[in-house]
């Protein structure tokens, strides 16, 4: 009685290894039976194994007139699948022979392989699939119409451009406020009246004006200065009427006076300056003295910048 248990047991141990063996299962798909030449079809195997066993799929080669174009492979449970996009380069009933795939135990050594059924293809020309694209009479095929293509817009090329540019503006922009302005000299300007004849006949306006004997000295010395100023900045051209009398000493190098003709200006001015602001007190011989010495000083410092008609 124990030895048939022992046997039985054996026995059921052996069935459920074999069932193990045979739990692969594969399913092989197409999804045409009829196709063009140089139009790929889908060849799909999905296998199913138990979870001790690693499916292995190949790299599956084949011979003229088939061609593997592409491969991927994916899991959807329960099923391992490798997907194969193929192409045939003749027509005619094509077989496709069956792919090989391995199955290998947990520590990846080979248990066994499995081989899938050839299966057939019909492979006619384009022609043939759509009468439309028959040449009739030894005539040429129908041209297509043309594909329109649409152009994108270069957002990129056109933003930079236009960066470009407006850094090139700025560059310039700033450039310009960099330079240095045009410098004009002022020419020498035609008078309807000289200078010295200006200066002769104001002195002899202010030699008749009355105010020395109206004791008005501040008066008489503010027209004096103003006249002898205006003198030297018309014929000079010296900005005589804006400079003090101190400033006129300290640039006396650009007045072509001799020495002696510059004190006698600079005293002139320092005089009406001292009567101007109440600091001074002079008598009426001075003034007339004063006034004498500028008309003479007018009349001697015209060849300075008078250029004769002869020269």
């Amino acid at each position: 009685m124990k030895k048939s248990l022992f046997i039985g047991i054996i026995l059921l141990i052996s069935c459920s290894r074999d069932n193990g063996s045979l739990s692969v299962q594969m399913i092989v798909e197409l999804d045409t039976t009829y196709t063009t030449i140089g139009n790929p079809i889908s060849y799909s195997v999905k296998v199913q194994s138990p979870k001790d066993k690693i499916i292995q799929f190949p790299d599956w080669i084949l011979e003229d007139p088939l061609e593997v174009r592409s491969s991927d492979f994916s899991i959807s449970s329960p099923y391992q699948i490798g997907n194969y996009k193929l192409v045939f380069w003749d027509t005619g009933r094509v077989a496709i022979p069956g792919l090989e795939i391995q199955v290998l135990n947990e520590d990846s050594t080979f248990a066994y392989k499995m081989n899938a059924d050839t299966m057939f293809m019909e492979v006619v020309s384009i022609t043939e699939k759509d009468p439309s694209f028959k040449q009739s009479g030894g005539g040429i095929m129908p041209i297509k119409d043309p594909v329109p293509v649409k152009y994108p817009v270069p957002w990129r090329t056109i933003i930079l451009s236009m960066s470009l540019v407006l850094l090139l503006a700025g560059i310039v922009w700033i450039w310009t406020k960099r330079l240095k302005k045009e410098v004009y000299f002022e020419e020498k300007p035609d008078y309807l009246e000289q200078p010295d004849a200006v200066a002769l006949r104001k002195l002899d306006l202010l030699d008749g004006s009355g105010l020395l004997a109206e004791g008005d000295i501040k008066e008489f010395y503010s027209r004096l200065s103003l006249i002898i100023r205006e003198y030297a900045e018309n014929s000079l051209y010296i900005r005589a009427l804006e400079m003090t009398t101190e400033e006129i000493r300290g640039y006396r190098i650009f007045f072509p006076y001799t020495d002696i003709q510059l004190e006698e200006y600079i005293q002139i001015l320092s005089s009406a300056d001292m009567v101007k602001y109440a600091k001074y007190r002079t008598s009426i011989e001075q003034c007339t003295k004063d006034l004498l010495q500028s008309r003479t000083l007018v009349q001697d410092t015209v060849k300075y910048w008078k250029i004769s008609p002869n020269s």
